[in-house]
């Protein structure tokens, strides 16, 4: 026992410290991880016997870690750190995070890895399932796919999800997740025609509501009394890559859907905090992961970099005119067309097209290269 723990115990009443003992460290570890923390520190245990090691030190982590790296990934190593941390310090009140030794070897390990991301459908794909697919087959499918990237939901949040978190409405379907990874409730809703169809279409030929899951089997297009487990439906995604016959069909996982939806979000222009409220996302960082390099942000950036010009399309001209003036100088006439360049150029615009304030004799608006200052004539 340390000097500090030596002065807590003095301190503390003998009531408190015997309901203390009570307490049992598993009880401290995650419920739902649980059986993996003991097992990775089993494991741990289990290799101190054979190498007769008897404490504990930043020497013996150093060569275990080193071990495991021969057949495990850098992302596995991280989890194995992260799971023994906690049953350490719980157990043996060792605290392994200040072994920097250790934690700089998995840096070097994880330089040299590359994740695996799963694979994403484009919105083409999508449609093209929902609407060419048979729904004697694919019924199921279709409603896992799109509930799936509606919600950006994961597999899990699938599986559990009950008919009584499905509100179907005559022009939405409002679908509720109450438990999450993160342990916060989230909401979505479902507003594309052929999806409500899709949907309401399968809440129909379910059984009688006593069934609470939302997703049960299908067999000749007819509803089972069998719940859909989690491989079955984590496998949906490598199903409907394999009938639109797209390559590489095995990168399509239980991932799919989430990244697919969130890629989906980034491309239409979503920014990071949307990204974290649609996918229930707690970390920046995690949310960036999940999306696909967006082709339109891209572009934008391009043309920053690349000073590609933008074009503005303006109705025709009338007599009132409003002077772009950049670095103090007023730019030189155009021509009055229906298409102006927004660059160095005096432009003509209808009064009607602005909304009147009296109290403001200009408009300034800020762009990427420049300030504008639009002035009434």
């Amino acid at each position: 026992m340390s000097t500090s723990d030596e002065d807590t115990s003095v301190c503390t009443p003998p009531e408190i410290r015997k309901e203390a003992s009570n307490v049992q460290c598993d009880q401290l570890l995650p419920q739902k991880s649980k059986e993996f923390y003991l097992k990775v520190y089993a494991q741990f245990k289990d290799w101190c016997k054979i190498k007769k090691v008897a404490k504990v030190s930043e020497n013996v982590l150093l060569v275990y870690m080193e071990e495991k790296a021969k057949n495990k990934k850098a992302s596995s190593l991280w989890a194995t750190f992260s799971m023994l941390k906690q049953t350490l310090k719980l157990k043996e009140n060792v605290d392994i995070s200040k072994y920097y030794k250790v934690i700089a070897f998995l840096k070097r390990k994880n330089d040299s890895y590359t994740p695996k991301k799963a694979a994403v459908f484009e919105k083409h794909q999508i449609t093209k399932f929902i609407l060419e697919a048979p729904d004697e087959i694919f019924l199921s499918s279709k409603v896992i796919l799109i509930i799936g990237i509606a919600g950006a939901c994961r597999t899990d949040e699938l599986c559990n999800m009950k008919m009584t978190d499905v509100d179907t409405r005559e022009d939405m379907i409002v679908i509720n997740i109450p438990q999450t990874k993160t342990k916060s409730s989230r909401k979505f809703v479902i507003m594309e025609p052929t999806w409500i169809d899709v949907v309401k279409k399968y809440l129909t030929k379910r059984p009688s509501p006593d069934m609470a899951r939302l997703f049960i089997g299908f067999r000749g297009g007819k509803p089972t009394r069998q719940n859909m487990g989690h491989n079955t439906i984590s496998k949906t995604p490598y199903k409907i890559a394999q009938y639109l016959q797209l390559p590489n069909v095995d990168e399509f996982t239980g991932h799919t859907l989430r990244r697919t939806s969130a890629t989906i979000l980034a491309d239409m222009g979503g920014d990071i905090l949307s990204l974290k409220r649609h996918g229930g996302w707690k970390s920046s960082m995690v949310a960036e992961g999940y999306v696909e390099e967006s082709l339109t942000d891209k572009r934008r950036i391009a043309n920053i970099i690349q000073g590609t010009p933008h074009h503005i399309n303006l109705p025709a001209p009338s007599s009132s005119n409003i002077l772009c003036e950049r670095s103090e100088e007023v730019c030189s006439e155009m021509p009055s067309t229906s298409t102006h360049a927004a660059t160095n150029s005096e432009i003509t615009i209808p009064v009607e097209n602005f909304t009147s304030n009296r109290n403001t004799s200009g408009i300034n608006m800020t762009c990427h290269n420049c300030t504008i200052n639009y002035y009434f004539k």
